[in-house]
């Protein structure tokens, strides 16, 4: 079949589309055969034919609407810091030199000269010298095979000169030595309770009573344990506060989703009925509102001679029948 005629019958297959009981008219009577050896059903004259669904289209829910917009979240609890008149600034490097690393084997002048310059520096402390203290000790610790207790009493020193960083690092450098140093423990607790780190001060604390209980400790604890347990609360409900958030955040997004994964769904949906079949059957071409004015005369609109050859392969993408539903011949 060349493409106007094709074209043709196209029209002419919508035309029937839109009004399946035009078969009954009389110019069309040899097509109304050619259906009826098929098999076909063929509508009752008069037959209106069904209208066609209208697409379902789900209007969005009030809710998911007002739930698009970003909900504003509640301020962050303000946090109020209390004074704390024992406070101090914190000191920065360089800090005391540490003396040479690894075990030395000295001699018994290199021994000799130690034991005097920790001696000198008892003996600064008993009479109040602090800077000349912390300068024996250090001379003493130049030396070599520095123990976690000349840490440990230097970083005493040291907290006394309101060097709490300069402390902490003897501290920490003691309990590399030795972790079980009580007194390490204890001073480090006490620096960090000085510059108001009040988490790692009740741990150093705590651990420090733990591994050997000291009566002065005691109060130094009571004071940071106090601090502390305010500041956990007020972390605990901060916790909480942001899971909550985080929380509305999630189920909000899943919303989101769901809202879209709908839209599509009906979009879809509405895409297939609006390409939907014939009704009663007859292919899935969509359908071409209006006739085919001026009628057919002489076969199918300008195909001289009617179909020559009858219709080549039948009529392709035709079911077995217009529709079962219009029984009614």
């Amino acid at each position: 079949m060349e493409a106007s005629q094709l074209q043709a019958l196209q029209a002419f297959v919508n035309m029937i589309k839109e009004d399946p009981t035009m078969v009954h008219g009389p110019e069309l009577s040899f097509f109304k055969e050619f259906l009826v050896s098929w098999g076909v059903k063929i509508p009752a004259a008069g037959t209106k034919p069904a209208p066609k669904a209208e697409p379902k289209v789900e209007t969005p829910v009030q809710e998911e609407e007002e739930e698009s917009e970003e909900e504003p979240e509640e301020p962050e609890e303000a946090e109020e810091e209390e004074e704390d008149p024992e406070r101090l600034p914190e000191d920065t490097e360089p800090f005391p030199e540490k003396g040479p690393a690894g075990e030395l084997e000295l001699t018994d002048e290199q021994m000799d000269k130690q034991g005097e310059a920790k001696s000198a520096a008892t003996d600064a402390l008993e009479d109040g010298d602090l800077n000349k203290a912390l300068e024996k000790y250090t001379e003493a610790m130049k030396i070599g095979n520095v123990t976690a207790m000349m840490f440990s009493k230097r970083a005493e020193i040291l907290l006394k000169l309101k060097r709490c960083r300069a402390c902490i690092a003897d501290c920490s450098n003691a309990l590399e030595i030795n972790p079980d140093s009580a007194k390490a423990y204890r001073v480090r607790g006490k620096a960090h309770r000085k510059l108001g780190c009040w988490e790692e001060a009740h741990k150093d604390l705590a651990e420090a009573q733990k591994l050997d209980f000291d009566d002065d400790a005691a109060e130094v604890q009571k004071i940071v344990d106090a601090r502390w347990k305010k500041i956990a609360e007020r972390k605990q409900r901060q916790k909480i506060r942001q899971d909550a958030i985080d929380k509305k955040r999630k189920e909000k997004e899943m919303k989101r989703r769901k809202a879209e994964a709908t839209k599509a769904y009906n979009a879809a949906k509405e895409a297939e009925a609006a390409g939907g079949g014939m009704p009663g059957g007859m292919g899935g071409f969509p359908g071409m509102p209006g006739g085919m004015p001026g009628g057919m005369p002489g076969g199918m609109g300008g195909m001289p001679g009617g179909m020559p050859g009858g219709m080549p392969g039948g009529m392709g993408g035709m079911p077995a029948g217009i529709d079962p539903a219009c029984s009614r011949a």
